[in-house]
């Protein structure tokens, strides 16, 4: 029979990682930042649920900022500057979400496998819902400024106080309320570094090819693609 501290613990993993999975469409993606660094991630085309394809997203780097976006991207290319200013103001929820992934996977397994569950473990689910609460002060305020409305702040804080292992994706939630970067191959030259972008190229190349095999040849939409990808690996 499984004791009640590993059922916590592994509760506490599997939790997180449903949380950490997205569905995307086939011309989605997610592009992330980290500490200045840019990349990218495509979902999982070889699987698909609910006609949708599966990524699971920074499972152990939660903090890292998250963006999705879809090709071809409609409207004028977010400005970097702009993407910047606005991930400056994410950084104390980021060190908050750090502290929470510490807190959750290495405080409270240690002390719930050595001291089972008595009051220390009542103490570092006390100090886990101060660091939840102070994030989600934060964020509150600066709510407008990071492009939450009040429904969905309030969405954000219920499940966040409610099942706590959800709080460690606050970053992400955040980042994906976040208007549109817009096309992601143009915003790839401004931002990734060459060799990102190299392989970013034949990533989104890909992708796009891979789409068009599913479009009747010769259809508006077809033609449209198919332009894009002429696009892409031209320049």
């Amino acid at each position: 029979m499984v004791s009640f501290e590993s059922a916590l613990v592994l509760g506490v993993i599997g939790l997180y990682l449903y949380d950490s999975i997205m569905l995307l469409k086939i011309n989605e993606l997610i592009i992330v930042n980290s500490a200045g660094k840019w990349s990218y991630k495509f979902p999982i085309f070889g699987y698909q649920l609910l006609r949708k394809y599966p990524l699971i997203t920074n499972v152990f780097t939660p903090s890292y900022v998250v963006f999705k976006t879809f090709w071809p991207g409609g409207g004028d290319c977010a400005s970097p500057k702009k993407i910047e200013s606005f991930i400056k103001l994410l950084w104390p929820v980021q060190m908050l979400v750090t502290v929470l992934l510490c807190l959750f996977f290495v405080f409270l397994p240690i002390v719930s496998f050595v001291y089972g569950s008595g009051v220390i473990l009542l103490g570092v689910f006390l100090l886990i819902y101060v660091v939840i609460v102070g994030v989600l002060t934060f964020v509150f305020f600066l709510r407008k400024k990071l492009h939450l409305t009040n429904y969905k702040f309030i969405s954000i804080a219920f499940e966040s106080l409610v099942c706590p292992p959800l709080s460690m994706n606050i970053v992400k939630k955040i980042t994906l309320q976040h208007p549109n970067i817009g096309d992601p191959y143009l915003f790839s030259k401004n931002t990734f570094d060459s060799d990102t972008l190299d392989h970013f190229v034949v990533s989104l190349a890909s992708a796009v090819d891979r789409n068009l095999k599913f479009l009747e040849r010769g259809s508006s939409h077809y033609l449209y693609l198919d332009e894009y990808l002429h696009q892409i690996k031209k320049d």
